[in-house]
């Protein structure tokens, strides 16, 4: 046994000292350099050194494993002149061949830029959205500034690199059906500009207040924009009913109804009958914080004590509110 764990141990060290002296005759004693611009703005001069210690022989300029040219070095140097790339990234690879093969090789990321290419939106998708929004994309091929407008009117303005995720927060859609346009400028001067069309959720009122009792969330909407989202308790059993109200009384309270309220009228009738009669249903705070996000109340909306603070002095006598499943 002792002798077969010898024999496998020399067997080891004659293989390694093996690759060793390979890896010498193969590997050159220097190294090549390759020096391109980072960014191409047109057809670019690339030059190959060679140093002291490599051997002669012909340097190949690759893209990828796409041949572009070949140079016998004269004083170690090797010039690719206007050196043509398609638009986007590339690796570009020198390598020195002899009569044996490969003998050395660098390799060096460039961007090639032209017209910028259309971007890639993430958000929002091709269903009504609400506003203000979040926007999402992706920037085009050769882009290196963007902007954004919303119909016409410019809201952002950022430098970027190509296919940068820049998100654009709190993007408000000043219309039903809102044109976004996208003006893209790549280094090398060139511009494009993209535009998509966006519907903007419409609410069922300007300025109104919605409940949405499956998502547990109150959404306050003002001139047809979302101002804020409230998580929310509703009644048990989901006892609160769908309709149509309005906030006809305001209180200062305390105790279970925490320290605002606000009393739904519901409307009865017919169109162009319509009123609005006294209920027991509110919106207001809770002495019991961990109920919100559950059906607890006898039919009333709870909130946050600091989120109904928040809220209840930005409410007019008037302001629809409407319930919904």
């Amino acid at each position: 046994m002792q002798e077969r764990g010898l024999i496998r141990c020399m067997s080891r060290t004659i293989a390694v000292w093996m690759l060793v002296a390979w890896l010498g005759v193969a590997t050159p004693a220097g190294a090549l350099t390759i020096a391109a611009p980072v960014d191409f703005l047109g057809p670019a001069d690339v030059s190959v050194t060679l140093s002291a210690g490599d051997p002669s022989g012909l340097v190949y300029l690759w893209d990828g494993n796409l041949p572009l040219g070949v140079q016998q070095p004269i004083g170690g140097l090797a010039t690719f002149a206007a050196v043509p790339l398609p638009t986007g990234s590339h690796v570009l690879r020198a390598t020195l061949q002899g009569e044996a093969g490969a003998l050395a090789s660098a390799d060096t990321l460039v961007y090639s830029w032209s017209v910028p290419g259309p971007p890639s939106w993430e958000a929002p998708g091709s269903k009504a959205v609400t506003s203000p929004c979040t926007l999402r994309l992706h920037a085009g091929a050769s882009t290196a500034t963007l902007t954004l407008s919303v119909n016409g009117r410019l809201v952002h303005a950022v430098a970027c690199r190509p296919g940068e995720l820049l998100t654009f927060k709190s993007v408000k859609l000043t219309s039903h059906r809102s044109v976004l346009t996208v003006g893209e400028e790549s280094l090398s001067g060139h511009t494009a500009v993209y535009s998509r069309t966006v519907t903007r959720y419409e609410f069922p009122y300007a300025t109104c207040i919605v409940i949405d009792k499956s998502e547990y969330r109150l959404y306050w909407v003002k001139n047809q924009q979302l101002i804020k989202k409230y998580p929310i308790a509703h009644g048990r059993h989901n006892w609160t009913p769908v309709g149509v109200w309005k906030v006809l009384a305001k209180y200062r309270t305390s105790g279970i109804y925490g320290p605002r309220k606000m009393r739904m009228f519901r409307r009865v009738g017919s169109r162009g009958h319509y009123r609005y009669v006294f209920t027991r249903y509110g919106i207001h705070g809770t002495n019991q914080p961990w109920v919100i996000g559950t059906q607890a109340s006898h039919g009333c909306i709870r909130m946050y004590n600091h989120d109904v603070l928040e809220l209840w002095p930005q409410v007019r006598i008037g302001t629809f509110v409407v319930t919904r499943k």
